[in-house]
């Protein structure tokens, strides 16, 4: 989303990203890499958070849902060191990965780019939070919005122990959006700059932003993947991801070409999707996506 222009495409798309929300499902952490863990699942939406150990202490990115499932999340690093948690990082302001960050008030500081500072503080946060209000998630009345306290433009370094981490903004699902980079373990932590196995939520999406994106990703020397939603994976993931959004791009214009309605778009396109990615959770949102597409290639 570029400044406030799409605030209104996000509300009116929202119950589409959260009506089949996981609400029951048992969280989990997978043992990505040494010293890497990613948690899945869990009461709320399906998003995912990420934390390293490092040998001065532990980095976490996203914090989930609700303050409920953030504790969680400090449970799961408390199983594996006593060490303390340096900074917390948010990939992008949605409240799947942000409306944690009260737990996490006391590492002092929470990383994220400038725009989810801009999305989070004053009427904005105000409004994102009361929306998730009216879903009913377990939890979601405990939590205060907590805007980042350290923002940054374009490109930020961390190093950790024996890890360097770069934080690099590529606008794609959110303008804010920021994925983090290990060389050291050859890992990108993607945040909804992947979805994997799923159909994406793209009411703040520009798509020829997220391409670019996924482009820039490709290029770096990496071997795993961790999407925002769905499990952690090789290249294919990102591969899967990157020829969703250029197939909807391809097949869109050609129906603008055409001088098709969105409607008429949508009847072509969607049966085609429905088979071609039939293995993927969340079909019913193919409308909204050809919706976005259609939107921002459609200039008259």
């Amino acid at each position: 989303m570029r400044g406030n222009g799409l605030k209104l495409i996000v509300f009116i798309l929202a119950g589409l990203l959260y009506s089949g929300a996981a609400w029951a499902e048992k969280a989990k952490t997978v043992e990505v890499w040494k010293n890497l863990f990613t948690l899945t699942h869990g009461e709320g939406i399906d998003s995912n958070t990420t934390f390293l150990i490092t040998k001065e202490g532990v980095i976490v990115i996203d914090t989930r849902v609700t303050p409920a499932e953030a504790r969680k999340v400090k449970e799961e690093v408390r199983k594996q060191t006593q060490l303390p948690i340096l900074y917390t990082i948010n990939t992008h302001y949605h409240g799947d990965h942000s409306f944690g960050n009260q737990v996490f008030k006391d590492s002092h500081t929470i990383i994220a780019h400038e725009n989810v500072r801009k999305a989070l503080e004053y009427e904005a946060g105000k409004e994102h939070l009361d929306f998730f209000k009216t879903l009913k998630i377990p939890g979601i009345e405990e939590t205060v919005v907590t805007p980042p306290n350290m923002v940054f433009k374009e490109k930020m370094h961390i190093w950790a122990g024996e890890y360097h981490l770069e934080l690099i903004h590529m606008p794609g699902h959110t303008d804010g959006d920021l994925f983090i980079y290990i060389e050291a373990l050859k890992t990108i932590i993607a945040g909804d700059l992947i979805f994997n196995g799923k159909i994406p939520y793209m009411g703040d999406a520009y798509v020829d932003d997220w391409i670019k994106a996924l482009d820039y990703i490709g290029d770096l020397d990496a071997e795993i993947y961790i999407p925002g939603h769905g499990a952690p994976g090789g290249k294919p993931v990102l591969i899967a991801m990157r020829h969703y959004l250029i197939d909807l791009r391809r097949r869109v214009k050609v129906q603008i070409e055409k001088g098709s309605s969105l409607k008429e778009t949508q009847d072509v396109i969607r049966p085609i999707f429905q088979e071609k990615f039939k293995n993927w959770k969340k079909l019913e949102w193919l409308d909204s996506n050809i919706e976005r597409a259609y939107m921002e290639y459609n200039i008259k």
